[in-house]
Parts: structure tokens; C-alpha cells; sequence
């Protein structure tokens, strides 16, 4: 059993008096809700990553619970109105989290949409009573928040089992990947969409630092656009009915010719789920979207430097801030690059 998280520890244990926390990982084990919310592949790989972190910092035993199926699948597949049900095996292939118990009918099962301190308090009381005859308790979770959103360096511990290597950057340029969130949310007005220019705005800004500092570099774009104008319905693959009735989508909606302005730029453009967060995974430098696939890739990333957009899930602390119009600490920046990446640009 891994020792619980350091920092989680003393924070805790301000919340909740310390013999709730004995032998907790015996009486109480958390799995993902995977039969609940089948939205996209990034909502609910962060909804996995988010319960085994909170299980690490809480002490508690985790059970892996793979995806069952994903229901959006990126602009292609809303593009051609077909859904593929096997979307999600390849990410269960790759996704795997080891688990400290074996399922088996000696649980008394709970099942809770979100969690929260007072919450554990609660569970870690229900486990001493007799009613439930000292049975460990499974919690199938749906979101981790309440906790994870609350204290985010939980998630440090996923740079530890990322399916990914570290960038090392033992050779080559730079990478500096974008991820500009677009897919199905051009139609749905959200507040999610970034727009372009403050993509353009971190990375030349992101460009100066690294040309200040003598590094080679590229910046990739990785982004959806459609090979063609179509028609959108409501209940298209991943929309869900959050659309009144038909919408057009055109490729002239995404205006991709505004970052030919950048230097060094590399496309990226309508490559697969799963390429896209293996090399957001790998970036030297992550520029996030609003979006839970870019949060996934940044918790997954072992080394590269983040750069995050406020939203409503909490950065980690070792994370830039940017503003809306791009700023960022670039001294801070320049300095956590010569941290990971120094020795190598020193030689």
C-alpha cells in the first residue's frame, strides 16, 4: 500500500481527528462510477487520475475502473455522424492504473456523485459500526473534486505511473505544444473556447524567452478543424442535445491561418485522442486549453513546464498561471526551464 501523501496528511488531519485515519486503506477503497457520465475521453481520464490521487492522499485503497465507453469522439466522428463502440479500448490498453484489491462481493458498495473531507469523515465512522459487520466499504465515485479541485498537488503523484516517458530532451528542439480545445464547442457558445489570439499571444511570448535564452525550438498546434462544411443535429455523437436543432460548422469558423504568425510552427491538425495527449504528455512546454484532455496531459507530464488557463479545476502549484491576454512570470518560466532542461542546453 503506498504511504499516504505528505502533504495531505497534515492537511487532513486539521480537518478530521487522526484515529479516523487508522487503518483507513482496510475500511474504505475508491473506484470510478464508469457506467454514469460517458462524455468525452479527457473528462473522464481526469475523473480517474482525480480518484486514484485522492485515494493516495487520503490513504485509502483505490480499485481501477476502466472506461465502459465515450461517447464524444472528436470532430471526425461528429463530422461523419458515426461513433465508433470500441473508441475506448485503446485507452484502456494504455490507462492502466494498478489497483490494491481484488473486486469481490465483500463490500459494502456507496455510491456518491462528488466527495469532500467531511464526507470521508462520515465513511470512515460508517466502516466502525456493526451493522456492516466490519465489511470494507466501496465508494463508487463519480467526481473526485470536492477534494482534488480543494488541495490539486494530489495530483503529483500521476507523473509516477504515466504511461509516458519523460521528455528528457536528450537531443532535437524544443516542443512547445498548444492545445487549442475546439471540437464540438464552437457550437455550443461556451465559455471554454479560448479564443485564438491568446494562443498566438503565449506562444510568442513563450518564443521571446526561449530566443533570449539561445534554445532551438518548435511550436506544435494541435487542434481539430473540419475537412468540410456540415450540418450538426442534436443528437450527433456527443452532442447530446445540447444544441436546439441544426447548426452549420465550416472550417472558416476556426480561422487556423491567425497562427502562421508564429514562428517554428508545427501542425498538428486532427490527429487521433490519443496521439494528441501522448505528445501534450511529452511537450517540453504545455499550453493548456480549458479542457480536460490538456489537464490530463499536464498531470501526466513528468517534466515538461505547464502553462494553464484559469478554469474551474485548480492548477498544481508547480503550474504558470497565464492570463487572459497571455502574460505569464516569464522570470519564473525561464527559470523552471533551466531547472528540467539546463544541463542539456548548457552543454
Amino acid at each position: 500500500m503506498a504511504q499516504l501523501h505528505e502533504v495531505g496528511t497534515s492537511l487532513l488531519r486539521y480537518f478530521v481527528p487522526v484515529p479516523l485515519w487508522n487503518d483507513l486503506h482496510e475500511k474504505l477503497v475508491l473506484t470510478y462510477d464508469n457506467n454514469k457520465m460517458t462524455d468525452g475521453v479527457g473528462a473522464q481520464l481526469q475523473r480517474i487520475y482525480g480518484i486514484y490521487s485522492i485515494s493516495r492522499f487520503l490513504g485509502v485503497s483505490y480499485l481501477h475502473s476502466p472506461l465502459t465507453r465515450v461517447d464524444y469522439q472528436g470532430l471526425a466522428a461528429l463530422e461523419e455522424n458515426v461513433a465508433d463502440p470500441g473508441f475506448h479500448h485503446e485507452f484502456n490498453d494504455l490507462f492502466q492504473i494498478e489497483s490494491d484489491v481484488l473486486l469481490t462481493n465483500d463490500f459494502q458498495t456507496i455510491h456518491l456523485s462528488n466527495i469532500s473531507v467531511d464526507l470521508v469523515r462520515q465513511l470512515a465512522a460508517l466502516s466502525d459500526r456493526h451493522e456492516i459487520n466490519g465489511r470494507p466499504s466501496l465508494v463508487k465515485l463519480l467526481l473526485p473534486y470536492g477534494i482534488a479541485d480543494r488541495f490539486p498537488d494530489c495530483y503529483e503523484v500521476c507523473k509516477e505511473i504515466s504511461p509516458f516517458a519523460s521528455s528528457g530532451h536528450e537531443g532535437g528542439a524544443l516542443r512547445v505544444a498548444l492545445h487549442v480545445r475546439r471540437g464540438e464547442q464552437v457550437l455550443l457558445d461556451s465559455d471554454r473556447m479560448l479564443p485564438n489570439s491568446y494562443f498566438v499571444n503565449v506562444a510568442k511570448r513563450v518564443a521571446q524567452v526561449l530566443d533570449s535564452l539561445r534554445i532551438d525550438y518548435q511550436i506544435e498546434l494541435h487542434t481539430e478543424v473540419p475537412s468540410k462544411e456540415f450540418l450538426a443535429q442534436p443528437d450527433h455523437p456527443g452532442i447530446a442535445n445540447r444544441i436546439s436543432g441544426p447548426r452549420v460548422v465550416s472550417p472558416d469558423m476556426f480561422e487556423l491561418k491567425e497562427f502562421d504568425v508564429l514562428p517554428s510552427l508545427v501542425p498538428y491538425i486532427n490527429g487521433t485522442a490519443i496521439d494528441c495527449l501522448r505528445r501534450l504528455a511529452t511537450a517540453d512546454v504545455l499550453v493548456m486549453s480549458r479542457s480536460s484532455l490538456s489537464y490530463v496531459g499536464g498531470i501526466l507530464n513528468r517534466n515538461g513546464v505547464v502553462l494553464y488557463h484559469p478554469f474551474w479545476h485548480s492548477p498544481l502549484s508547480s503550474w504558470l498561471n497565464v492570463d487572459s491576454d497571455g502574460e505569464f512570470d516569464r522570470l519564473r518560466f525561464g527559470e523552471a526551464l533551466e531547472a528540467r532542461y539546463g544541463a542539456h542546453f548548457n552543454q
